[in-house]
């Protein structure tokens, strides 16, 4: 294969990734709040199609394909506060809005804390994968 048809078929490639993953997004939120099952019954989908992501997005860092040291502190603060509101707003919503009974304000915001601290987690892993692949394409650049 010459390099054209290696980008049209990493292209099909990435797309039919993105389709698969809304997909199973879309049957899990089916089966939770349409279908009513517990979350017991495909908790494995929601496990897999986690890991999947984080680890997509981390190999993306690692290998430059997403370049995080062009984005300033205040860019990533923000995208922090952003992926928390989501997050907050989602389990407020799940929690609140399609279980009964709702949260009380207390185990609310102990959710809010772990909602949190993961996502720093999380980010703080994926700036240490992008430094890391950096270290590795400069390294490779200089030989």
């Amino acid at each position: 294969m010459d390099e054209r048809n290696k980008l049209i078929a990493y292209k099909v490639a990435t797309i039919m990734y993105l389709l698969t993953i809304l997909a199973m997004q879309g049957i899990v939120i089916y089966r939770q709040f349409a279908l009513g099952q517990d979350i017991s019954d495909f908790e494995d989908i929601a496990i897999i199609m986690t890991i999947n992501s984080l680890f997509l997005i981390s190999a993306l860092l690692y290998f430059g394909a997403i370049q995080i040291r062009r984005l300033k502190i205040k860019s990533i603060l923000l995208i922090y506060i952003i992926m928390v509101i989501f997050g907050s707003i989602f389990t407020y919503v799940k929690y609140n809005v399609f279980q009964s009974p709702g949260l009380t304000t207390e185990q609310l915001l102990h959710k809010l804390i772990i909602i949190a601290s993961i996502i720093g987690i999380i980010l703080g892993c994926w700036i240490l994968l992008s430094l890391l692949g950096k270290k590795r394409i400069d390294k490779e650049l200089e030989l």
